[in-house]
């Protein structure tokens, strides 16, 4: 408890005065307690009380049940590390009667200790570039989506890009690389990781084993790889800020795209206007200008761009498809029981034998969700005709708007027997104009194949001097006409 300025200037003068404390406290009509605590200056007014509060038997026997507690957060993703609740609640089950306002006391008291503490770095142009994942959402197609975000950052002039892949895999976190290097225009002298699963097969920082897909994009660029100590996001501190950045530049609010292409375009026109726009507190110049300098450092890109696709050897069933992570994807009839090769991009699967390019896919977001070219299946179909009306490749498979709308709003029994007639019409006819004619069908609201035949023939261009001279016109008399209107010259 803080005594009063008056009383205090007292004890001290009379102390001064060579009084001992009896007679200071008889004098002052106060304790003796008060007495000894200020006359010799050793307290000054104002000052709070220290040590009974926080060196209670029970702190004592707390303190290291937290100390522990949070060593233990140092090896913890931030996400996953203890809050004050927490610990509060594991003491409590450990008997710990305590009440959860000073268990945070006592919690930020200990945490004091372990506050991070690191070198700040420094870096000259073109020397380094950042990498980290990120995880946002954005609404795909009508699809609230999980966009997995590769992050990059060049830790001179601070200048950001981000690349948008549905998972987190190799080819995807390749091709990452692939578009920050072009986006930046050259390529940085080395990389910073953390570490990722792409890169390294085993240990961390420079214990690292890199692997070996990695090796061959690290030699194709030129480029040099470090990798983080464990739990030491300092390292690359750039880009941890370049993450919570990206989100907030180019996902808040949830954007609405069409499909994965909008969504990067989005995100490249959000990344550019940052830079264009943006100035990092205590630098004297932009980022536009950090960077201009900074491409100037960077070494060239190579000549070619390297393919990054996975190769997967896979067997063509039966059913005309091969089988990649539980989605079946289909190729000519040709092919069926060959073995043959998969490149499995971010977005697309190429199917390759000997060589040739046989049959090119939209890559499945969704597991399950079957990739049936309708086209690989029209002599199997002329074969089958009863699998017609059940075919999934007619019912569920990937073709123009225009064929899925005329399946839609035929309302014939036989209408995936027409769409069959329909899509063999393409074989002699060219597609852009068979759509065109498929359209205009569709706009009857009932369309048929007699219809579709139709518009074709109607849409066909004559060839030159292959008119029809035979054609008669027969011109009709129109004196009867006169007759029965009157003679209206005789009126004059």
């Amino acid at each position: 408890m803080t005594i009063e300025l008056e009383l205090l200037h007292n004890i001290r003068r009379l102390y001064n005065e060579g009084r001992s404390q009896r007679q200071i406290a008889r004098m002052l009509r106060c304790s003796r307690k008060t007495v000894k605590k200020y006359w010799q200056g050793a307290v000054t007014h104002g000052a709070k009380e220290t040590g009974s509060e926080m060196e209670t038997p029970l702190y004592k026997a707390l303190e290291n049940e937290i100390e522990t507690m949070l060593k233990e957060n140092d090896h913890l993703p931030r996400k996953q590390q203890r809050t004050a609740k927490n610990i509060w609640q594991e003491l409590r089950k450990k008997g710990f009667d305590v009440g959860e306002s000073t268990m945070r006391r006592y919690v930020h008291e200990l945490a004091q200790k372990h506050l991070p503490s690191y070198v700040p770095l420094d870096f000259e142009p073109g020397e380094a570039m950042q990498v980290d994942w990120g995880d946002n959402k954005a609404w795909i197609g009508g699809v609230n989506t999980n966009v997995s975000t590769f992050i990059t950052i060049l830790p001179n002039s601070y200048a950001p890009y981000a690349s948008v892949f549905p998972d987190k895999t190799n080819p995807c976190f390749f091709e990452g690389h692939i578009r920050a290097f072009e986006w930046y225009g050259g390529v940085p002298r080395r990389c910073i990781y953390d570490n990722l699963k792409s890169a390294v097969a085993s240990g961390s920082g420079t214990t690292a084993v890199k692997q070996e897909e990695f090796k061959k994009l690290e030699a194709h660029y030129a480029f040099d790889s470090d990798f983080c100590n464990a739990y030491s996001g300092w390292e690359k501190g750039g880009v941890e800020n370049a993450v919570a950045v990206t989100r907030r530049i180019a996902f808040t609010p949830m954007p609405q795209v069409a499909d994965w292409a909008e969504l990067q375009q989005h995100v490249d026109a959000c990344c550019l206007d940052y830079i264009e726009t943006h100035k990092i507190r205590y630098r004297s110049e932009s980022i536009k200008a950090l960077l201009a300098r900074e491409r100037e450092h960077l070494n060239p890109l190579p000549l070619i761009h390297l393919e990054t696709a996975k190769k997967i050897t896979a067997l063509v069933n039966s059913d005309l498809t091969v089988l990649l992570d539980g989605t079946r994807y289909s190729v000519p009839l040709d092919y069926v029981g060959k073995k043959v090769t998969l490149k499995v991009s971010p977005f697309t699967i190429e199917v390759w034998y000997k060589g040739k390019k046989i049959a090119s896919h939209a890559k499945a977001l969704q597991k399950g969700d079957h990739r049936y070219i309708p086209d690989h299946y029209l002599d199997l179909l002329l074969r089958k005709p009863r699998a017609v009306t059940n075919a999934a490749p007619l019912k569920k498979g990937v073709m123009p708007r225009e064929l899925k709308d005329f399946l839609k709003l035929c309302r014939a029994r036989d209408k995936e027997h027409q769409l069959l007639d329909v899509m063999l019409l393409a074989r002699t006819v060219d597609s852009d104009q068979l759509l065109w004619a498929v359209d205009q069908a569709n706009r009857n609201g009932s369309p048929t194949y007699q219809l579709v035949y139709f518009y074709l023939k109607i849409s066909t261009p004559m060839v030159e001097g292959e008119s029809q001279s035979n054609i008669t016109v027969e011109h009709t008399d129109l004196t009867e006409y006169d007759h029965l209107l009157g003679d209206d010259d005789d009126d004059d």
